[in-house]
């Protein structure tokens, strides 16, 4: 058995036993709606993590989702989310065409289903929820 054989065997058996994930954005990768709803969800997460932040997020994505401050801190404390999956999560429940709960789609997520499939099993479009999560970060200040 040549090298390369041995080669292109081993790289098959490791894709294979790898699960797919979306690739970062690179400067040759276009940038996808996943990727800017991660983004979005990082930097609510960073701003919940400053000094006075957590109440600024809380009380933002309280009026923006509808849902009652008290309500997305015990999800934060019952899932073990941060409060950008949870504004991700709710996101994802209002946009969904079945009518599934925020609930619901935590538990898509545990029990180990990908961010795409779940928008495809609740028929939503990830951009769509993309757009509307910007509303959910400040715009950044002018320097």
């Amino acid at each position: 058995m040549s090298f390369r054989t041995l080669l292109a065997m081993l790289v098959m058996m490791v894709a294979t036993a790898i699960p797919a994930r979306a690739p970062a954005a690179t400067k040759t990768t276009p940038e996808t709606a996943l990727h800017r709803i991660q983004r979005t969800v990082a930097a609510i997460d960073a701003e919940a993590k400053t000094p006075g932040g957590e109440t600024r997020v809380v009380g933002r994505l309280s009026g923006q989702l509808g849902v009652p401050p008290d309500t997305l801190i015990a999800e934060h404390g019952a899932w073990g989310l941060g409060y950008g999956e949870l504004s991700m999560v709710h996101s994802f429940a209002r946009a969904s065409r079945s009518g599934k709960s925020a609930g619901d789609v935590v538990a898509m997520r545990n029990s180990g289903m990908e961010w795409l499939d779940i928008a495809k099993q609740l028929g939503v479009k990830v951009d769509t929820v993309a757009n509307r999560m910007k509303r959910h970060v400040p715009p950044k200040a002018k320097r």
